[in-house]
């Protein structure tokens, strides 16, 4: 079982040796620096903007009834699409996550899926076992 999540200053996060430094404690950062923390031999830092929240540091991560709620917070980087032609060149938000899990941590891990179009298309490229109904 993992340990508590090990923090430092950036002063002493510069003044170690690091095999591999992952930028971005996002799920797909933390996922990368788990499996090459699996290799004793390696040494590996990750570099995340926002802090490392524990569960119970902030009710609008912790509690899910709360969704939505840090979107357009202190912890979303607050992006925007560029003008979109379509929307009569309207920008959009586009949520990411400054805080340990990334964007995922401001959505609870929600998941939309796709459309059937899309997932058809990737097995008409030759990715059996890929379309919608597959998948579904």
């Amino acid at each position: 079982m993992a340990g508590p999540i090990p923090q430092t200053t950036p002063t002493g996060f510069t003044s170690r040796r690091f095999d591999f430094v992952v930028v971005g404690g996002g799920t797909a950062g933390l996922a990368v620096a788990a499996r090459l923390s699996e290799h004793s031999g390696l040494s590996v830092g990750v570099l995340e903007a926002g802090p490392a929240l524990l569960d119970a540091d902030d009710e609008n991560i912790r509690i899910p009834g709360h969704y939505g709620r840090s979107l357009g917070g202190s912890l979303d980087w607050q992006f925007e699409t560029v003008p979109q032609p379509g929307l009569h060149g309207r920008q959009l938000p586009w949520p990411r996550g400054k805080v340990l899990g990334g964007t995922s941590a401001l959505n609870f891990m929600a998941w939309n899926r796709g459309n059937r179009e899309d997932y058809d298309a990737w097995r008409q490229l030759g990715n059996p076992g890929w379309a919608w109904d597959e998948l579904l």
